[in-house]
């Protein structure tokens, strides 16, 4: 009888522990969204920013070297975002980027490359307006 007298004042003073751990806990998950979120915003305006740059291709070799560094730029952005579909957007910016860097792209077929460019810009704006919410 006493065993088990001791062993319900045991729980009684270990209940409220554990629900306070359970708090605590919940109080780190939130912390963490919040704080995976403010990551999936920083990254979404720096995803905005890099994609939106659009090369001067009147100087295919000053566009070249910009794109390259644009190019880079959103590679490393790519893999630090948790978002697959962020990443996926993206990494089609880069690959739009890397044709103007390897001269692909020049003064003459720079127009259709334009639309095409806008369009990934575009789809990283949507991505980032589902990803932020």
């Amino acid at each position: 009888m006493r065993a088990g007298r001791q062993l319900m004042v045991a729980a009684a003073l270990v209940l409220p522990v554990l629900a306070g751990c359970g708090q605590l806990q919940e109080g780190r998950d939130r912390l963490d969204q919040a704080q995976q979120g403010l990551d999936k915003a920083t990254a979404c305006v720096d995803a905005l920013e890099a994609a939106g740059y659009t090369p001067n291709l009147a100087d295919v070799e000053q566009a070249q070297d910009d794109a390259r560094t644009k190019a880079d730029e959103i590679s490393a952005l790519a893999q630090r975002v948790g978002d697959r579909t962020l990443q996926d957007r993206l990494l089609d910016v880069q690959a739009s980027l890397d044709q103007v860097a390897t001269g692909q792209i020049t003064l003459q077929n720079g127009l259709n490359w334009s639309q095409q460019h806008l369009e990934k810009t575009a789809a990283v704006a949507d991505t980032c307006a589902e990803v932020t919410g």
